[in-house]
């Protein structure tokens, strides 16, 4: 056979690509075996090499703006395996393993773990964003994010050793007291499972018990023996109150040469320098050489002639030292992983990480801003300076640095005592629901909780900065121990108890429950931004209602979302929608799906009493109202959302009646106006989410369903598209014919994925947006219980729609 390639006088690129064609993404055969051994002879022969990214299945956008390369891992490792000669991955790879974990038949990738070029690759694949570790909020992971993941990498034995010799790095770490890879492990061992991991690789259960019951205050004191990032600062930075979103801290040569210490802030459109005596030039709105990010963190960056150049560092870049207040030797400062800088103790412990350059914390996470108490181990500063400018750095505090110097364990086990369960739970619990880098309330209340027990305990520090720094620590360290106690169990029978080292302790085949706060909490998590302008907006329109207040304000900051408005007043569309879908394949989801609920249930603007309205209004003036103007009426006032388009005169507003009586509108004629008067309220939004945290989603309501359908006339699978209802966002897409069925509508009706598109093709038809909003709006329940016990109100709902859609003359809908 091999001839007979030969004979074709094909080249081996062309049999590469036939085969990559056709095996792709599909069962690996024993002639596809066969063909890789020919190819590898064919490549060896023309002495040639196989570029990984031919292995791909897909290639898609990353948040981070990389791609990741579903490569194909069983076809390269059986290519591997037939001596196919292959490339080193180019820099910068980023893989993923959901292609893999999905097929129903994936090899173990044997050959695959052990070449020295992919196992890094794989290591990363399997843990998946490490740098969000680095900051507060919830970390991803693939192995929790994707369902089933965790049991496909500990089934593959290749993948198996990659997670064996990170558990083994692990411990080393740990044993030499560094708290940020005991956190790393305890995140990690949590998300993986650590009894599944000892049953798969019986060899690690001694060493996965050892990082559960590790010694913490002992790691907490080793990092303040060694140093804290934020006991140094730039006082010209720290004085700086300029940032912006995204700002990022890079070396600097300024113009005359004469300053090699100066370094800039920047983002892509703006920038600041900074030298030993405060700001050089700047804010200068000029273009950035390039888009900060990790492959421009060790550059050097030139201002001349009023432009930015780069250019590489020099090659006697080394990493630098930095000698602390108080410390005997100086810390270390070396690169670590994927951007990160790591401060090392005189012991080469590694007790602090950070970002510099990119504010991203992976290629995976969203952007965080810059600011203090968003990163862990650089809790108190609000941007880290490069590390090649810390020798002109100077101590924030260093009489409360040399009293770290001196911190033992019998401290810091007095600082993780004073934290209470409760606060504990709130630290362990924003692990779980606040994104990474996601500004929070919740947050900054746990830094205050942190800072009112730790103060007493450091009477000398002063700076604030110092403070924060010490509360990120603990912040890290109780989450240790929380995550820990989840898997740890009590002695076995007849063990010794006081067997060394938590030798006698086992692990739990099944993990305690996360610690759970009031899941009734109206204070959003993830929308906070909107929830935020929805705060605003109600203290402008109670000034405006306000006889008393002589001058309200005339503008409103807005959010940047366009078209929420069509969501005000369709809480009780929104909270069934969540209630009815199928449970969440991870936390996250359901999280987000529930923070929705949350971010518009606090404020006043789901009060059920019909006192806000949606506007479209065209224009009868010649100034057009900029975004967020406030008008003054009789009741309370009119804001604008949006300005017209193009030649357009027609604008977005909403309005507000303290009495839920609307006047004459201050100028514009009415072309369209919703009251918004659905279902909603402080109390149900809480009571709500309480249920959903505790009992998930809600069964599917048959009986409501088909009481509704019945009252109507409607058959089964379009009064179930109008009880689930779909996202006001999506409404142009209902408006242009879309049957506007849900995705897992099908697996949680049991209908017919037929029948229901046709049922949304003929709710397309006849019957409108807006109508179709109101449905769900009306089925949704005054008390949420009842959505969990079949209770919908189909009776109110079905009298509504046969007084506004259905025609008693003939029984068809109208088709406006």
């Amino acid at each position: 056979m091999t001839d007979k390639l030969r004979a074709t006088r094909d080249t081996a690129d062309k049999q590469l690509e036939f085969l990559a064609a056709k095996a792709v993404g599909r069962r690996l055969t024993r002639g596809t075996r066969e063909e890789l051994g020919w190819l590898a002879e064919l490549l060896r022969a023309e002495g040639r090499e196989c570029e990984p990214i031919q292995f791909a299945t897909v290639q898609r956008p990353h948040s981070g703006h990389l791609p990741v390369r579903e490569l194909d891992f069983d076809l390269i490792d059986a290519a591997l395996h037939a001596g196919v000669p292959f490339a080193p991955p180019p820099p910068g790879t980023v893989v993923s393993l959901r292609a893999w974990a999905d097929r129903a038949q994936r090899g173990g990738l044997v050959t695959l773990a052990a070449d020295p070029r992919f196992r890094p690759l794989l290591r990363e694949a399997i843990f998946y964003r490490p740098g969000e570790l680095l900051a507060l909020g919830r970390p991803g992971s693939v192995l929790s994010d994707h369902d089933g993941l965790a049991d496909a990498v500990l089934g593959a034995p290749g993948l198996l050793g990659v997670v064996q010799e990170a558990v083994v790095s692990w411990a080393e770490g740990v044993r030499a007291g560094s708290l940020p890879i005991l956190h790393e492990a305890v995140y990690f061992l949590d998300v993986l499972g650590p009894a599944r991991l000892a049953e798969a690789c019986p060899e690690l259960r001694s060493t996965v018990t050892e990082l559960l019951t590790a010694h913490i205050a002992e790691a907490v004191a080793t990092t303040w023996r060694g140093g804290l990032v934020d006991e140094l600062g730039d006082p010209a930075l720290d004085r700086f109150g300029s940032f912006w979103s995204n700002d990022d801290a890079f070396r600097m040569e300024p113009e005359d040469g004469a300053d090699e210490d100066s370094f800039v802030v920047a983002n892509s459109g703006r920038a600041t320098i900074f030298g030993p005596r405060g700001v050089v030039a700047g804010p200068l709105y000029l273009r950035f050489p390039a888009e900060p990010g990790s492959s421009t963190t060790s550059d050097r960056f030139r201002y001349e002639h009023g432009q930015f150049t780069a250019s590489a560092p020099p090659a006697d870049d080394v990493s630098p030292t930095v000698l602390l207040p108080g410390a005997t030797a100086p810390a270390m400062l070396r690169r670590g992983h994927d951007g990160w800088w790591e401060l090392r103790d005189t012991k080469d412990v590694v007790v602090g990480r950070w970002y510099q350059g990119a504010s991203r914390p992976t290629r995976a996470a969203g952007t965080h801003s810059v600011g203090r108490r968003r990163h862990r181990w650089a809790a108190g500063s609000t941007l880290v300076p490069p590390p090649q400018v810390w020798g002109r750095l100077v101590p924030r505090d260093a009489a409360g640095s040399r009293l770290l110097r001196g911190a033992d364990a019998a401290l810091a086990a007095r600082a993780l005592d004073s934290v209470d369960d409760r606060l504990a739970d709130l630290i362990t619990g924003i692990g779980r629901r606040i994104p990474v880098g996601d500004h929070s309330h919740e947050v900054d209340d746990c830094f205050d909780g942190l800072r009112a027990v730790l103060e007493p305990l450091f009477p000398g520090v002063v700076s604030d900065g110092l403070l924060d720094g010490i509360a990120g620590t603990v912040w890290s360290a109780v989450e240790c121990r929380v995550l820990s106690a989840r898997h740890i169990g009590p002695p076995a029978s007849g063990s010794d108890g006081d067997a060394p080292g938590g030798a006698a302790l086992r692990l739990r085949d099944d993990p305690s429950p996360y610690p759970i706060t009031d899941a009734g909490d109206l204070r959003a998590r993830i929308f906070t931004e909107m929830q935020e302008m929805f705060f605003r907006l109600s203290r402008v329109a109670d000034k405006c209602a306000d006889p008393e207040v002589a001058t309200p304000p005339l503008t409103v900051r807005l959010a940047n979302a366009r078209g929420w408005e069509n969501s005000l007043g369709r809480l009780g569309c929104r909270a069934l929608r969540t209630a009815l879908s199928p449970t969440a394949p991870s936390q996250r989801s359901r999280e987000l799906e529930a923070d929705h609920v949350r971010a518009w249930g606090g404020p006043a603007l789901c009060d059920p009493a019909g006192r806000w309205r949606t506007l479209s209004l065209r224009l009868d003036v010649g100034t057009v109202p900029r975004e967020g103007e406030v008008c003054r009426t009789k009741r309370g006032c009119l804001i604008a959302l949006q300005r017209p388009h193009g030649s357009q005169s027609v604008i977005a507003a909403i309005e507000y009646a303290a009495d839920g009586v609307f006047d004459e509108r201050p100028f514009g004629v009415v072309e369209s106006q919703r009251v918004c008067a659905g279902w909603g309220g402080a109390d149900r939004v809480a009571a709500f989410l309480r249920l959903l945290d505790a009992r998930g989603s809600a069964p599917w309501p048959g009986a409501s369903i088909r009481a509704f359908g019945e009252a109507t006339g409607l058959s089964v699978e379009e009064a179930s598209l109008l009880a689930v209802g779909f996202d006001p966002y999506d409404a142009y897409l209902i408006g242009r014919g879309a049957h506007g069925m849900p995705g897992p509508l099908v697996e949680r009706s049991g209908l017919s994925e037929e029948r229901l598109k046709e049922a949304g093709r003929f709710l397309a038809r006849h019957a409108t947006v807006n109508q179709r909003l109101e449905v769900p709006e009306l089925l949704m329940p005054d008390d949420p219980a009842d959505v969990w016990a079949d209770r919908l109100t189909a009776e109110r709902a079905a009298e509504w729609w046969n007084a506004n859609v259905r025609t008693p003359a003939d029984g068809t809908a109208p088709s406006t």
